[in-house]
Order: C-alpha cells, then structure tokens, then sequence
C-alpha cells in the first residue's frame, strides 16, 4: 500500500482560502423596508383623513393642522394614492418573492408567517368586537397572502428539486396564468365562498364578484391571490436572473446612509403587526389631552 506522504513534495504549501461570509442584500431589505415606511405613512392618512379628522373638525380645529387633515382625507380616495398603492404592493411582493431565493427554509418561514397570519386574524376579529369599530376585521391580508405564496413556492422547489430552470419556467407559468385570471375570467355567482381568498375583490374592471361580499370578508385588508400571486411570482422568477450567486448588485452604494430604512425592512413583520396600534394610541392620546380633551375618539 502506497504511503500518501510520499505523494506531496515536502516543500509543498497549503493556502486556506476562508469562504465569503453570508451578507444580507442590502437593497433588498433597503426596497422592503421603504414599502413599510410609505404603508405607515398611507395608514396615518387613513386614520387622520377618516376617523380622527372628522371628530377634530368638531372641535374647533383649523389652519394647518385642519388642512392636513382634509388633504389626508382626500388622498386616500384619490387616483394618486391609488396609482402609488399599486406600485408599492407590486414592489414589495416581488421583493419578497426575490428573497426567498435566499432562505434556508421556506416551509418553516410560510407555516410561521401562516401562524402569525391566523393570530392576526384572531385579534382583529377581538378588537373589532371589543371596541365596536367596524371595519377593521382581517381575514385575508397581505400576511395570508405572502404565506400562502411562500408555501406554494416552497411546494414548487420540492417537486423539481430545486432545479433552478425548472422553477423559473413553473413561475412564470402561474405569472400568466394569473394575469389571464384577473383581465378574462369572472367567477359565476354559484362559486363557493371558500374560494374567496382566491379570487379578487375588484376585478380589472372595478366591478366586486359575484359569490361573496367584500365588506363583510375582509373589510379590514384583502389581499387575494389573484393578482397578487403574479407580483410575488415575478420575483421568484427574476431572482436567478439578478442574483445568480446571491450578492448585492449595488455594493458600491452600501453605507450608514440606508441603515435605518434597511433595519425597518429586516423587521418588516414587527413594523407591519404594530404599527396600526402603535399610530391610533399616539393619536388618541393627542386627542384626549389637547384636541378633543377627555374624548379618545375611536373608545
């Protein structure tokens, strides 16, 4: 039997050559993350154009506050509002089915964000009851939605075993699939109301379906599968395409400077779980102390 040693030169060196650490994509989190900051901020619109600007109004209020107010009202119900809404979801969808590209598990992260969702669900449907406030129950959110994409995703992978060529084909394939749904197709009115999730809420046209009443679903956030599906597949689909070997396309642009907006982006669930709760306490504190003193407004 051969000695081994005798096959390396006694001179011979070995250089170790440390691996590349794993690093977040920084515009990734950084697109996320300003998805979030203008949700926060169309949200507090919606609450001082809706509910807190109206019982201000009776008290007295005026100049620039009273404006503000008015014009959150109006941009909530405007066609720029609805222009930019539309933009941001189809930007944070995408993003985030371009992400999943990067993680280890995507069946342990679509069955948590799946629990996260129902818990969702369940406290909206308690503080709806609890406080009176109509309006505000969550069936199928965007948290449902996302989940329910990231377990067909997960699905996908395991049927083709990760063949990269194969997922891309199967992505684009529902993208279409899809969008031919949502501009072609109108469910009949003998649909079952479970498919609800399903099918949107406002077809292409502007028209509400058929089989079941959208304000008494999800009056509080709908985000059915169609159309969304095609924005979170049109991720999955570019990301092989734009990050071959997972590395940020924009190193060069890294820094302190998008780290606050890049920390909102990593902890997106949190901002998005809180924030509604968050923004109502601050302003029916302001309510109770100065505008409208002793009067909390939405209790």
């Amino acid at each position: 039997m051969t000695d081994s040693s005798l096959l390396i030169p006694k001179d011979a060196k070995i250089t170790l050559v440390p691996t590349r650490p794993k690093q977040r994509i920084w515009e990734i989190d950084f697109l996320r993350g300003l998805c979030i900051l203008l949700m926060i901020l169309d949200h507090l619109a919606m609450l001082l154009g809706s509910y807190f600007g109206p019982a201000w109004f009776g008290s007295g209020m005026a100049g620039d506050s009273a404006a503000f107010c008015r014009w959150c009202a109006w941009f909530h119900d405007s066609e720029a509002r609805r222009i930019a809404h539309g933009v941001v979801v189809f930007v944070f969808f995408s993003i985030s089915g371009t992400s999943c590209a990067f993680s280890r598990s995507n069946v342990r992260r679509g069955l948590i964000l799946a629990c996260v969702a129902m818990l969702y669900t369940g406290a909206t449907y308690a503080a709806e009851s609890l406080f009176d406030v109509g309006g505000i129950r969550v069936t199928f959110g965007v948290l449902h939605c996302y989940a329910a994409c990231i377990l067909i995703w997960a699905l996908i992978n395991i049927l083709v075993r990760r063949n990269t060529v194969a997922a891309t084909i199967i992505s684009a394939a529902i993208v279409v699939a899809v969008a031919c749904l949502y501009y072609l197709y109108t469910p009949p009115a003998d649909t079952p109301k479970w498919l609800a999730p399903l099918f949107p809420y406002i077809d292409a046209n502007g028209n509400p379906p058929l089989f079941y009443d959208p304000s008494e679903f999800s009056p509080g956030d709908t985000f059915n599968l169609i159309p969304y599906a095609a924005f979170f597949f049109t991720g999955t689909m570019l990301s092989p395409i734009l990050y071959p070997r997972k590395y940020s396309l924009l190193p060069f642009l890294d820094g302190k400077w998008n780290k606050p907006v890049c920390f909102v982006g990593k902890y997106s669930i949190f901002f998005y779980l809180f924030h509604v709760v968050a923004l109502a306490a601050v302003l029916m504190l302001v309510s109770y102390l100065f505008i409208t003193p002793g009067d909390w407004v939405l209790v």
